[in-house]
């Protein structure tokens, strides 16, 4: 007879381990940026007052606070149009970069044939591309949204044809004697191991959407947070200007930190999961 405690006599894990890890990891993952960014904030303030530093040239955070009070619901109306299209950009260029990387991984003759016009294509400047992109897909949300998807494809498919090719060649030889077929290595074995290659070019693409929406409305648009910066800059608002710069950069840490968590819930068992180790 089981005991009450656990199968076969043997305590039954502590239903609250689960929930101090997770206490644990979020003080440890929050209590730094939150201390650093009270003591910026602080200086920031401190400083502009000290200097008598004028508000067109750095406002004080206070300003910028009252900025996001007074004009919040425009600001985070263009936050949402921005956000659309940093998200769907991402998405659409993270899924040509994993098909780009995966036939690479799997044809070296694509590698060489095709990789030497990708970097090319990469390294024009945005500011350069988007304006040909915008005159091919129009003037609509589906240019920013191209835009986006060029600028962040790039990272991920590298990241993923180095995932692939980085595998155990003994652990090959193991699915190769089992008569494994082609699909089974790819996702028992190669994918598994391109996993960490992965989330870096994710957490790259993330940050680059971001960017490539932003820089997108700079070119041309009527609405998102490129238009509202461009247009607070011409009115040199630089209070609403900084307010707008610092939701991007919210919406940044917010893509950034839900693909963290995805890659904590996909790959803990890799060594860059493990919060103890020592740097």
């Amino acid at each position: 007879m089981r005991s009450a405690s656990g199968a076969k006599g043997q305590p039954a894990p502590h239903r609250g381990a689960g929930t101090r890890r997770m206490l644990t990891w979020a003080k440890e993952a929050l209590l730094p940026p939150v201390a650093v960014f009270i003591l910026v904030v602080g200086l920031w303030e401190w400083g502009t007052h000290l200097f008598e530093v004028p508000v067109y040239v750095v406002p004080p955070p206070s300003r910028i606070w009252e900025s996001l009070l007074f004009d919040g619901t425009a600001i985070f109306t263009h936050a949402g149009i921005t956000f659309f299209e940093a998200f769907a950009g991402f998405v659409i260029g993270s899924a040509l970069g994993i098909i780009l990387g995966t036939a690479f991984a799997y044809s070296r003759f694509l590698a060489r044939g095709l990789m030497p016009y990708v970097i090319a294509a990469n390294t024009i400047p945005v500011v350069a591309i988007a304006p040909i992109i915008i005159i091919w897909f129009g003037h609509g949300i589906i240019s920013k949204i191209a835009v986006t998807a060029f600028l962040s494809f790039f990272p991920l498919a590298l990241n993923m044809m180095k995932g692939l090719q980085s595998y155990d060649r003994t652990v090959m030889d193991v699915f190769h004697v089992s008569a494994a077929s082609g699909w089974q290595k790819f996702v028992k074995m190669r994918l598994p191991t391109s996993l960490p290659y992965v989330f870096v070019g994710l957490k790259l693409n993330v940050t680059f959407s971001v960017i490539g929406a932003i820089i997108a409305e700079f070119v041309q648009a009527d609405r998102g947070l490129g238009f509202m910066i461009m247009t607070a800059y011409r009115t040199l608002n630089m209070p609403r200007l900084w307010a707008a710069m610092l939701v991007s950069a919210l919406i940044g840490i917010l893509f950034f930190g839900i693909i963290a968590l995805i890659e904590r819930l996909a790959i803990p068992w890799h060594s860059s999961m493990r919060s103890n180790q020592k740097p």
